[in-house]
Parts: C-alpha cells; sequence; structure tokens
C-alpha cells in the first residue's frame, strides 16, 4: 500500500544501487558490490531491483551502458571505438561492437554513418531490443514550439553548486514537477535553503531514466537517505532556450549537438549538464516552463 514503510525503505535501498551504478558505469560493477550497497544478499537484492526497476541490475546496467555508447559515438566522431568501449565499461571493443550490433542492430562504425534523423529514432523512439515505442502518454505531452535563439557561451563561476536531489522519469511532467515539491518542503522544513535559491533538473544521456530534480541547499547539510546529495560543477557552457515536452527538448539538443557544435569552435566536455527554470517547477507543469539548457563545452582542439 502507498506509504508502507517498507516499501519505502526497498526504494530508498534500490534508490542508493541506482546512484551507485550512474557513478560506476565505466567500471566492473558486481552483484556483490551492489548488494552490499543495498545492504541486502544477492538474490534478494536481484528480486527486488526487478520488481521496482522492471529488469534485473545486470540487464539495467548492460543497457545504460550501451545508451552511454550510443551519445558517445553521436557526439564524439574524433573518438575512436576503442576510446569509446573503455570509457563505457566495456572490457574490448570486440566485446562492445558485438553488444552494439545485437541492441541497435548497426556496428559502432555504422551508427557513425546514419543519417541523423535515424539514430535519433534508434535511441528516443523505439526501445532496439523489444521494438515498442517508448511510453510516453499522449496526455504529458504539450504541442510542440518553434525553434528557439541559438545558444550563448556562459561561464558559471562557482566551483560548484550542492543541493538533494530525486529522481524522476523524464517523460512525466506530473512526477517531476512533485518531485520538486517534496525537495521544496523539505529543504525549507528543516532550514536547508542555500542564500542563493533556485531549482535545477539534472541531465543526463539516458533521459528517460535519469532526470534528476535537484534543489540547492547550505554547505553545511549532509543530506538524507531519502534525499541525497548530489553537485552541479562550475565551468564553461553552452547555453540555449527551449519551451515544451521530451520532444522539443530532443530537438533542441539534436541541433546544438549537430549544427551549432561544429560551427562554432567547440566540443561537449561531459554527457551530463543541467537545466534552470523561468518558473517555480514544484508549482508548474513543466512542459510549460521556459528552460535554459546548460551544456559542458570547451574548445576544439
Amino acid at each position: 500500500m502507498p506509504g508502507n514503510p517498507a516499501d519505502t525503505d526497498r526504494k530508498k535501498r534500490i534508490g542508493h544501487v541506482v546512484d551507485y551504478i550512474f557513478g560506476n558505469l565505466d567500471s566492473q560493477i558486481s552483484l556483490q558490490t551492489l548488494a552490499g550497497v543495498a545492504n541486502y544478499s544477492s538474490f534478494h537484492l536481484q528480486k527486488v531491483f526487478k520488481q521496482i526497476i522492471g529488469e534485473s541490475p545486470k540487464q539495467y546496467i548492460i543497457r545504460l551502458r550501451l545508451e552511454t555508447a550510443f551519445h558517445l559515438l553521436v557526439i564524439h566522431p574524433q573518438k575512436s571505438i576503442q576510446e569509446i568501449a573503455l570509457e563505457s565499461g566495456f572490457s574490448s571493443p570486440s566485446v562492445f561492437s558485438r553488444a552494439i550490433k545485437s541492441y541497435f542492430g548497426h556496428s559502432p562504425e555504422q551508427v557513425r554513418s546514419l543519417p541523423h534523423k535515424e539514430k535519433m529514432r534508434l535511441l528516443h523512439t523505439v526501445t532496439p531490443k523489444s521494438g515498442t515505442p517508448l511510453s510516453v502518454s499522449s496526455h504529458n505531452l504539450a504541442p510542440a514550439t518553434p525553434p528557439l535563439p541559438a545558444p550563448t557561451v556562459r561561464t558559471l563561476k562557482k566551483a560548484s553548486v550542492k543541493g538533494i536531489y530525486l529522481v524522476a522519469p523524464f517523460d512525466h511532467p506530473e512526477k517531476i514537477q512533485g518531485a520538486f515539491n517534496q525537495l521544496s518542503r523539505f529543504a525549507r522544513s528543516h532550514d536547508w535553503v542555500a542564500p542563493e535559491p533556485g531549482m535545477y533538473g539534472i541531465l543526463g544521456p539516458h533521459q528517460r531514466n535519469t532526470y534528476k530534480a535537484f534543489f540547492p541547499v547550505k554547505s553545511t547539510v549532509r543530506g538524507t537517505d531519502e534525499f541525497p546529495l548530489a553537485e552541479i560543477k562550475g565551468g564553461q557552457f553552452a547555453v540555449f532556450k527551449v519551451r515544451g515536452d521530451l520532444r522539443q527538448t530532443n530537438k533542441a539538443v539534436h541541433h546544438f549537438y549537430h549544427q551549432w557544435l561544429p560551427e562554432n569552435g567547440f566540443k561537449i566536455s561531459g554527457i551530463t549538464g543541467f537545466e534552470t527554470f523561468s518558473g517555480n517547477p514544484a508549482l508548474t507543469p513543466y512542459y510549460q516552463l521556459e528552460r535554459e539548457i546548460h551544456i559542458p563545452i570547451e574548445p576544439a582542439l
């Protein structure tokens, strides 16, 4: 039943496991290590993980690695297949190539040669293993909007911003709004709010899995099991505005990768970015907000 303490505890433990996986995708991750993170036996972890996530830890890790690798193949054409294989946590280029071919139906070399629209169809429209469209409910989607102004380059002067976060599905605006609401209420009730308030969304390459609602807190805060800490690092970013649903965000990001970057002498310096909002995401539906997406960049050599 909703609110069951045992169910809440299971979700917290699996949340810690998922966070560990996200932070160690380029390393070998054993079932025993994940069981230790959750404080479960290996057998019990597999059972609970599949109940909550919908697939086994091994399947989940492989899928995230493959989706990360796909992004790297697309946004880092200068990197070799071997480099991307190792960065994505695969033991060798041959293992990597077989896995990519099995999952996406194309070898890494073929992926790079595909037309842009086909790359995006593979990654964002279809779950390659099953051929089943992603479950984006029509009632969650707002009408697409026209293209917005071109990106600008900004530097985040602070070394980093510390905050608490909750994970929400990227394709579910109601859950994103609910996550921001929970964070805001908890931080304010515990006097954790940072001197410079604001809210952020942390964006990863697996957007339908890794959207993090982020609320800045005071430097002395240690976080909790339910509200763990994360950090947004400073640096140089390309910033562009977007309004609308997942489709519109993807459209803007793809335009940025394939047109703005090559024309302006920059390359991506990391695959995780963040976004800020024109209004309060705890009170306003996500797709109604104008958002500024920040992608980390560095000069191309």
